[in-house]
């Protein structure tokens, strides 16, 4: 997965977060970042996540959640921002920046919609004022299958702990055949997160962050990085998955935010810049900081109208 030799070279802030992968731990059936983390790169608080900043003090996620407003945003490792050094550069902080209310960084490695549902609803049941907005990237429902090639209709793709004793007996892993398996489970718990948001009353946007393998046009350093190139056998079936499974996998999403009623938010891969196959650069932060926060303000702007966060009628069966 792209040539970090090379990306350690060009940004020497990827040094630390190539040291702290290896780091990662289980939080019951979870990946979470190592807690109390410091370098000069990034940080994470006791829970192991990444700290966001807002008005120049640097926030936990709890000192966020306990605020008079916040946001909270969902998802994965691409969420958490890694390779991005400077806590004030990743997403949650550029949309505090520009709303004037802190958002929680609430990423954990590899996490799914399920992992992030329930997230979600332990972090609204232990305060006293829901978020002003959640924000959620489900693109660990993807990564997680590419990386497998499996999927459960309910529990979703093996977290990354499971893969190294699944590979040895997982007869099962059959992309074509699991690949409807990952859009039901991606489908239900996307619709659960929005759910819960809808019941109390949140307004909430969908991230639709893709991956370097849909860019049609890549820069000279991503190209210079090897990105998109197989560097370990086992990514051999893992980036042909991307390549055949990604743009399936965003329709579905499209389609469930137009049949849900979700906000959806993105840019254009193009516009993106990445550090390694899955993850954007600082540049490319802020152009998803653009995009996201111009569908907030039209969500919030809904929601002041009346016409916001509202259940959607039951879909035709």
């Amino acid at each position: 997965m792209a040539n970090y030799q090379k990306i350690i070279e060009l940004r020497p802030e990827m040094a630390d977060f190539m040291e702290n992968r290896r780091k990662i731990a289980l939080r019951g059936d979870v990946l979470t970042y190592w807690p109390n983390t410091r370098t000069d790169s990034f940080t994470t608080d006791s829970a192991g996540f990444r700290h966001s900043t807002f008005s120049g003090k640097t926030l936990s996620l709890s000192d966020c959640i306990h605020s008079g407003r916040y946001g909270i945003a969902l998802g994965a490792s691409n969420l958490f921002g890694f390779g991005v050094g400077g806590n004030e550069n990743c997403l949650p902080s550029l949309l505090a920046d520009r709303f004037g209310f802190p958002f929680a960084n609430g990423a954990m490695p590899g996490a799914n919609s399920r992992n992030l549902h329930s997230l979600l609803v332990g972090l609204i049941a232990g305060t006293k004022k829901p978020p002003e907005v959640v924000i959620l990237s489900n693109g660990g429902d993807l990564s997680g299958f590419c990386e497998s090639s499996l999927a459960d209709p309910i529990f979703g793709s093996p977290n990354r702990a499971q893969l190294k004793s699944i590979r040895t007996s997982a007869d099962n892993a059959d992309p074509e055949k699991n690949f409807p398996s990952l859009l039901a489970f991606s489908a239900m718990w996307t619709s659960a997160v929005a759910r819960v948001c809808r019941l109390n009353g949140i307004p909430f946007v969908l991230l639709h962050q893709s991956t370097f393998f849909e860019k049609t046009k890549p820069t000279g350093i991503e190209l210079e990085c090897g990105l998109g190139e197989v560097f370990h056998p086992s990514q051999e079936q893992q980036f042909a998955n991307h390549r055949k499974f990604d743009e399936p996998f965003y329709a579905n999403r499209r389609a469930l935010a137009e049949s849900r009623g979700i906000a959806l938010a993105g840019a254009a891969t193009d516009d993106i810049r990445f550090i390694d196959e899955f993850h954007c650069d600082k540049d490319g932060f802020r152009v998803v900081a653009q995009a996201v926060g111009d569908k907030i303000e039209t969500v919030l702007a809904a929601q002041r109208s009346g016409e916001g966060v509202k259940e959607p009628a039951p879909a035709a069966q």
